[in-house]
């Protein structure tokens, strides 16, 4: 089977893509070696999770052989801050280098968010939810659209759409997914859940019964037909407690109180079947201060 030529996106192409003139050459004028303090940490750096597995290889191949790759850098008033290269930048610090090798170029803000986005994908550093957020600030923070992040990353429209909305999704959710206990399929099915409260409560099912992504779509689309099979059940101890506070609440404003409860949410009923008892109402609850 022939094997089809890669199309030759912004993400191919690497940083030349982004910066035509850039050379990797030690002959470069834009080349010094760096005091190490002098550089501070990339404010559009995408990646937040380091393994520290990875750091202490690096740190030991650093501390034997130095810096090998130079890394990238732009002016910021008297000292410089970092474009590409935070692994290297970490480990070099850790493995008490004075000194790194840098390139030096003046890029704009929008430039070195893509470059670290850039670099850290063609790495396959990013996982799901750093990628989602590094998407979602490029298109608030420099009013791109979809198409254009896609064009200049190297992927589909839809791509990049999904996995801007599972910024969404709960946090307990998220975890899930960036400790790869739950699959971009099971998330991205979650989100059709509704309500937060309904994606949690699903999403605790999915893991319970260890459901499969076909079967998670299942759950969610009965779900959503009958949608008070799946409200979450109170446990007994929660509806003894619920019951004992509509006859406190309805011998104290004497009238008839119900509570409703889904998750954290819910509405109290109070029953009238007068203008008068209607009235004393109104007076008693706005008199409460």
């Amino acid at each position: 089977m022939t094997k089809k030529k890669k199309k030759n996106t912004g993400l191919g192409r690497g940083l030349s893509a982004l910066i035509p003139d850039f050379e990797f050459s030690e002959s470069s004028p834009d080349f010094l070696m760096c005091p190490i303090g002098d550089i501070a940490p990339n404010r559009y750096q995408p990646r937040t999770v380091f393994s520290r597995e990875e750091l202490d290889r690096l740190k030991e191949s650093i501390a034997q052989q130095g810096v090998l790759q130079p890394l990238l850098v732009r002016h910021r008033d008297d000292s410089y801050e970092l474009i590409a290269g935070e692994r290297r930048l970490r480990a070099a610090r850790e493995a008490s280098l004075t000194h790194v090798p840098v390139f030096v170029k003046d890029l704009t803000d929008e430039q070195v968010l893509e470059v670290s986005i850039i670099e850290n994908i063609q790495r396959e550093d990013l996982n799901v939810l750093e990628e989602a957020e590094a998407y979602y600030r490029l298109i608030h923070e420099f009013s791109y659209t979809q198409e254009k992040v896609a064009k200049k990353i190297g992927k589909n429209r839809s791509t990049i759409a999904n996995l801007i909305r599972l910024r969404s999704l709960p946090q307990v959710i998220k975890d899930s997914l960036i400790a790869e206990k739950i699959s971009m399929g099971h998330a991205r099915t979650l989100l059709g859940a509704g309500s937060q409260e309904n994606q949690i409560y699903l999403f605790e099912i999915v893991l319970e019964k260890g459901l499969s992504v076909r079967q998670t779509e299942k759950l969610v689309n009965n779900a959503k037909k009958e949608p008070k099979k799946f409200q979450k059940k109170i446990s007994a101890v929660e509806k003894q407690f619920l019951d004992e506070t509509c006859s406190f609440l309805s011998n104290h404003i004497q009238s008839t109180v119900k509570i409703k409860k889904n998750g954290d949410k819910g509405k109290i009923e109070i029953n009238f079947k007068s203008k008068t008892e209607f009235q004393r109402l109104v007076d008693l609850l706005t008199n409460l201060s």
